[in-house]
């Protein structure tokens, strides 16, 4: 049986009505109301060994559309391990706007902040994919944030971090992300800033990142506050974790993994630093640079970067130039494009293979953005929206909506050949969902045409009118 805690919470401030609320011990508990006449709600997490006396580090977990549970389940056995509350507002969207988000955010932050015994020196935010940029822009809006983790996410708005007070930037990326170029470049411009930031790689497709590293960022928010005094230094910890990393660089080098021991090597200049004499570790990391295999592979790497850069751009000039002429035509080209990542994805060199997954995430990221813009327009432009979900089925085979807003437009203009042409697309692509085929917008005359019941009664065995011959 799990221990207890009762809370008390008599804030009338942080509109939480005064009441006893029973906390679990070390399992999440969902849905606590910030307050009777409020509709905020926030998950929340406290280590099995809490207590109310003694103050507490808090990671408030910042993510979309009701995975904030799914994100504190995932950090959990870390938080337990380490000894953090998580904590997590249930409102926040990707559909609304950032101020709204951030008073979601604001509720949360007043209600954990307020009921319980948070060390106001230790206070972080985290958040995973796109909520990163959000995770990286709160502390622009509540200056009592310590630091920031984000996966697969840059820096929100690098204008807006409030130099004289930075708050340490940890970032979390795959080499395979689309974001991992922009992430390198948003830690030299954090470093010319001089913001402290530490960034780790992860060699991965997940979409989640790594225990491993989800550790190793708690480890290094807590040297940062004993490196700017805000906890006392702990030097067994300081050791044990320096010992560690000395030992691991060992074996890269060893392995000739040297790209990830410079990594290392360097990253472990600044967080030692304020503890140790570093001396070797500088020696170590002018010896790598000068040897001859870091050398090739640093580039091999830049010259994938700068192909990559390129075919980038590329990308984006012309989904912006067939979107406004409506250049139907030049969906061979991507679909040329496509095939040509799908190339680099299966090839043998390693530095390409990880370039072919970035570039297909940015083409399928940056056709996502266009439909949001296109949508989002008072006056929508139906045949500019026509061509970009044409490009996203080309994009993303599997991504089934597409399809299906392309047969309902085509059909709403009486384009019934498109429309059948797309539904057998569909189905080739092994959609299922008959019921969802007859029910489409802007359809009723297509679905009683044989053509379109015939393809359904092909591929499912579901054709509603089918007619008998005699």
């Amino acid at each position: 049986m799990k221990k207890l805690v009762f809370l008390l919470l008599v804030s009338l401030s942080l509109q939480i009505s005064a009441q006893e609320l029973t906390l679990k011990k070390g399992a999440v508990v969902d849905n606590i109301k910030v307050g009777d006449s409020l509709p905020y709600s926030f998950s929340l997490l406290l280590p099995s060994n809490f207590t109310v006396n003694k103050k507490w580090p808090v990671v408030f977990i910042v993510d979309y559309n009701n995975r904030e549970k799914q994100v504190i389940r995932l950090m959990a056995n870390i938080a337990e391990e380490k000894g953090y509350v998580l904590a997590a507002s249930n409102n926040l969207n990707d559909t609304i706007s950032i101020s709204k988000n951030i008073l979601a955010f604001s509720k949360t932050f007043n209600a954990v902040v307020g009921m319980l015994p948070i060390d106001e020196n230790q206070i972080y935010t985290s958040g995973f994919n796109r909520a990163g940029r959000l995770a990286s822009t709160i502390p622009a809006f509540i200056s009592n944030i310590d630091g920031v983790l984000s996966y697969n996410s840059p820096v929100g708005n690098i204008e807006i971090i409030n130099v004289k007070k930075p708050y340490q930037y940890i970032g979390i990326v795959s080499n395979y992300n689309f974001n991992y170029t922009e992430m390198i470049a948003n830690k030299e411009l954090l470093n010319k800033l001089k913001i402290p930031n530490q960034l780790l790689i992860e060699e991965s497709t997940n979409n989640w990142p790594s225990t491993n590293n989800l550790s190793k960022a708690l480890d290094l928010f807590k040297m940062s506050a004993m490196a700017k005094g805000n906890v006392a230094v702990d030097s067994l910890f300081i050791n044990n974790n320096y010992n560690t990393t000395l030992t691991t660089i060992n074996k890269l080098v060893a392995s000739n993994k040297l790209k990830k021991a410079k990594n290392l090597v360097d990253r472990s200049i600044v967080v030692y630093k304020p503890f140790k004499k570093i001396d070797s570790l500088k020696d170590k990391s002018n010896e790598l640079r000068k040897n001859k295999i870091y050398k090739s592979l640093k580039r091999a790497e830049n010259n994938v970067w700068f192909k990559e850069q390129n075919l980038k751009n590329d990308y984006a000039y012309y989904i912006e130039e067939d979107a406004y002429t409506y250049n139907f035509n030049n969906l061979g080209w991507w679909a040329h494009q496509v095939e040509e990542i799908q190339k680099f994805k299966s090839g043998t060199n390693q530095e390409q293979q990880k370039m072919g997954h970035r570039l297909q995430g940015y083409l399928n990221a940056l056709t996502d953005d266009y439909i949001d813009n296109a949508l989002a327009v008072e006056n929508t432009d139906f045949d500019s929206l026509s061509f970009l979900y044409m490009l996203k089925t080309i994009v993303a085979p599997k991504n089934y909506e597409s399809y299906l807003k392309i047969i309902s437009l085509s059909a709403k203009n009486d384009d019934f050949g498109t429309s059948l042409f797309y539904l057998e697309e569909l189905l080739k692509n092994g959609y299922t969902d008959a019921d969802k085929l007859y029910n489409l917008e802007s359809t009723t005359l297509l679905k009683l045409t044989p053509e379109y019941n015939q393809l359904i009664e092909n591929y499912l065995k579901k054709g509603r009118f089918i007619l008998e011959e005699e």
